[in-house]
């Protein structure tokens, strides 16, 4: 395990002597038996939560805990929910790549950042709402302060997508504003869970914690269905992976070719601000681009010299056939157009219908200028590789002409700001 830096120890030291401080707060408020029953269910509910995180990527993962917060912080003293908030993380038990991860085989430390980060956010929240919902011109509903939860949520998110921010910002040597754009799928999980959050206050303090349990129910099924998207959604990329493989073991020279256009394409994607489904299909296309040239002679493919005129329209018809390959397969069917036109060129005189400028769909010249950078930067039967500094060079001189030039100035600004982590690429 790489040792952490003092930057980082002093900023994660400081956020867990915070949330430990608020802690002891919160155990010191707890004076009734009540208070005891009350905060136990919740971080009941807390460890439950969070033993049912569904890992997307990485360490990025998917869980209700927000909405167990947000019941808390409207039931619950403000400094006690801390206690929920510790709970929850130190004692949740997940399975994680087939192991079973507890406080007696994992991370200590990172627990109890996690639990500080939770309770900090927690607690302010809880204080802000009390103090908003006194306030005699706030509007209720079903007894919840509307005032005070919209703007308790929003400094919730606020503080828990900083602190985040600011710990990947230091991991990463970034610019924590930049960091914290990329939290935006957080922020809309977080918002769509705050309204069962409000339920299950509301449930809570009319009916008791019988009537919470009977949420648990739906949420679990819901949780089920997402594991077999999840699921699905795997089988889906493992499919179109074998099919990339397929193209690769035929053209020896563009091992790897496929991937490394994908993770430019997707990079330049999210740069330009598309939506998760698009990114999706940008990615598919990048895979499988090359698929076509299933259909084309492997001494066409693998000359060692330049290619003769004749051999070269032989080529020119690799999208084509991808395209049709793929228009067949109902789950490949919306990715066949990217594939078709990603070698169209800006001016009009690409292939295969000639396309130009706003016609060719943006997915398409997206891939374009992946597949051209990594073409580039990339060893080839007939050249060297060039270096990333000239190759992008060439897709500036050529914008507005072979390609798009929104999309190389986007990834510009993504290679830039991601130098570090792709230097090696190529």
């Amino acid at each position: 395990m790489k040792e952490m830096s003092f930057k980082l120890k002093l900023y994660t030291g400081l956020i867990i002597g915070v949330g430990l401080s608020i802690l002891m707060i919160g155990i010191r408020e707890v004076r009734t038996s009540s208070q005891i029953g009350s905060i136990l269910f919740f971080a009941m509910l807390g460890i439950i939560a969070e033993s049912l995180t569904i890992r997307v990527k990485g360490n990025t993962g998917v869980s209700v805990g927000f909405a167990i917060g947000v019941g808390a912080a409207l039931i619950l003293e403000p400094y006690t929910t801390s206690i929920m908030a510790f709970a929850s993380f130190l004692f949740a038990v997940e399975k994680i790549d087939g192991r079973y991860e507890h406080l007696l085989n994992s991370s200590i430390y990172k627990r109890l950042f996690n639990s500080s980060v939770f309770a900090i956010s927690t607690v302010t929240a809880g204080m802000l709402y009390d103090y908003l919902s006194r306030m005699h011109n706030s509007i209720r509903v079903a007894g919840i302060s509307v005032t005070g939860i919209t703007f308790s949520m929003i400094i919730y998110i606020a503080i828990n997508v900083t602190i985040f921010a600011g710990l990947i910002a230091i991991v990463d040597n970034k610019s924590i504003f930049k960091t914290i754009t990329t939290f935006n799928w957080a922020i809309k999980n977080f918002f769509g869970l705050a309204p069962l959050g409000i339920i299950i206050a509301i449930a809570y303090s009319t009916y008791g914690w019988i009537a919470v349990l009977f949420f648990f129910g739906p949420l679990l099924v819901a949780r089920y269905s997402f594991i077999l998207y999840m699921d699905m959604r795997h089988v889906y990329f493992e499919t179109i992976k074998a099919l990339a493989n397929a193209v690769e073991a035929k053209d020896k020279y563009t091992i790897g070719h496929s991937y490394r256009v994908a993770d430019y394409a997707v990079g330049i994607a999210e740069h330009m601000g598309f939506r998760q489904d698009t990114i999706d299909r940008i990615k598919t296309a990048a895979i499988l681009h090359d698929i076509g040239k299933i259909g084309i002679s492997d001494s066409i493919l693998n000359k060692p010299g330049k290619l003769e005129d004749n051999e070269y329209f032989v080529i020119q018809k690799h999208p084509e056939i991808g395209a049709k390959i793929l228009s067949e397969v109902d789950f490949l069917g919306d990715v066949s157009k990217i594939i078709k036109y990603h070698h169209e060129r800006f001016d009009g005189k690409g292939y295969p219908e000639g396309l130009q400028g706003a016609e060719i769909p943006i997915e398409a010249s997206i891939l374009s200028v992946a597949d051209a950078f990594d073409a580039m930067t990339s060893d080839r039967p007939y050249r060297k590789a060039m270096d990333q500094s000239t190759a992008m060079n060439i897709l500036l001189k050529e914008a507005g002409v072979q390609f798009n030039p929104i999309v190389v100035k986007a990834f510009r600004d993504y290679l830039h700001r991601n130098r570090e982590e792709i230097a090696h690429v190529g």
